[in-house]
């Protein structure tokens, strides 16, 4: 089972990798004025974030769903 803190460092890291990809498509759009790719690099940006929200809950969920089960252990031996 994951530390707690573990959970916070790979969303650091997912955070910072995603802002890394996205931030610098920002940048161009920006630096060039196209204010149409600037629009669509931000929304890139913000279902990016959005995705990572909703999988680290489907896996928090999940996680807790297995560490819940008290028949685990039987299950994988049977």
């Amino acid at each position: 089972m994951p530390r707690p803190y573990e959970a916070v460092a790979d969303a650091i890291r997912t955070a910072r990798s995603i802002v890394m990809q996205e931030g610098s498509a920002i940048a161009v759009a920006a630096r060039a004025g196209d204010d149409a790719a600037l629009e669509a690099a931000s929304c890139d940006l913000v279902s990016r974030i959005a995705q990572a929200i909703l999988d680290a809950e489907q896996e928090a969920m999940t996680r807790n769903l297995v560490a819940a089960d008290p028949f685990t252990t039987r299950r994988l031996s049977a």
